[in-house]
């Protein structure tokens, strides 16, 4: 790309006022996003947590990288993370590399980041660059309606009988006697931070993080509802879990984010799972899905029915220093999966249109 006969001079800058429309305007170009005034106030001004890096020519952005800033727990105690996403290059300019030049700008930082590659293709260029594969990422589906099936490639006559019998077969419900009690919370209480302090089960997990979690809660209509819930025994705090319920196309999703319970009450994980995901249910969800690494949380997942449905690449970059040794969590919360897959453009306006509230 040349201008007035000299070449156009890439630069590297940090999302603000004086860039953020025409960030925007890239994003809303090369992706079918919610377009709508709610959407991009919340998601591009109003995260405590969030910043970017975007190449910029001329008042023009040519490639994003966001990411979310979230502290994690280590053997060494806190630390602040970035989670990357919403990764992408404009075609035209594929031989300058815009995108290549931002993953680096982010690696020359000193803050450690952790992402899921989505792409076969970014987990690949995540391995050239040397940043080490911590941990897979299992994702789970529970098909809770016909209309499901039927999107996933099932013929009308399964659908049909997945209605009749199937449903009422595969619908979480909640344990007949629990020693585990499900209190609906706005965010996770400060008791919870003791908690992720005290485990020894995983090496490196995010802590519980208020603020992101308030942001989430005001998200558009569009977007669906996200739900915390405390996990008590014996009146004990003891674990939380995050969820969400979205529109996506016209089936409707319950999504399990987080859920953690402490050391001592690992035998409660099926109890949890089975009570957010019978929770879940009774929105009238046509599918229920979780992503994580954690063993106790997929083997209460598998007992629920839920079955495997993909698996995606966790990577860390550490810079000068070795990633750390031993189990990571990674859930459903990381980066944009907390609020992703979301409704086109047309139908976000539609959804947070005043007289459809």
């Amino acid at each position: 790309m040349t201008s007035a006969g000299r070449p156009t001079r890439i630069v590297i800058e940090e999302i603000d006022d004086g860039n953020r429309e025409a960030v925007i305007a890239f994003t809303n170009a090369h992706q079918d996003r919610p377009q709508t005034a709610a959407y991009e106030s919340w998601r591009y001004r109003d995260c405590p947590a969030m910043q970017a890096s975007v190449a910029m020519t001329d008042g023009e952005c040519i490639a994003t990288m966001f990411a979310l800033r979230r502290t994690y727990r280590t053997a060494d105690g806190e630390r602040v993370f970035l989670e990357p996403f919403e990764w992408h290059a404009s075609e035209a300019w594929r031989a300058q590399a815009p995108g290549l030049r931002l993953v680096k700008h982010y690696m020359r930082g000193e803050t450690p980041l952790i992402a899921v590659a989505g792409t076969d293709m970014a987990a690949g260029l995540l391995v050239r660059l040397k940043w080490t594969q911590v941990a897979t990422v299992e994702r789970f589906a529970l098909p809770l309606s016909g209309r499901y099936l039927a999107g996933r490639g099932r013929g009308p006559l399964v659908a049909g009988v997945f209605d009749v019998a199937g449903r009422a077969f595969f619908t979480p419900r909640r344990p007949r006697r629990s020693a585990l009690e499900l209190e609906p919370a706005s965010v996770p209480a400060p008791g919870i931070a003791a908690l992720v302090a005290a485990q020894r089960r995983f090496a490196l997990m995010r802590a519980p993080d208020p603020e992101t979690s308030r942001w989430l809660q005001r998200a558009p209509s569009s977007l669906g509802a996200y739900m915390t819930f405390h996990a008590r025994s014996e009146g004990a705090l003891v674990g939380w879990a995050t969820a969400r319920v979205f529109p996506h196309g016209s089936l409707l999703h319950g999504e399990l984010l987080e859920v953690f319970l402490a050391d001592h009450s690992r035998e409660h994980y099926p109890e949890l799972v089975a009570q957010v995901s019978a929770t879940l249910a009774g929105f009238g969800a046509d599918v229920l899905t979780a992503a994580t690494t954690c063993p106790d949380t997929i083997r209460a997942l598998r007992a629920l029915r839920f079955r495997p449905d993909d698996h995606r690449p966790a990577f860390a970059w550490w810079g000068r220093t070795a990633a750390p040794t031993g189990p990571v969590l990674v859930d459903g919360a990381i980066s944009d999966h907390a609020f992703f897959p979301q409704q086109t453009s047309g139908g976000s306006a539609w959804l947070e249109a005043p007289a459809v509230r």
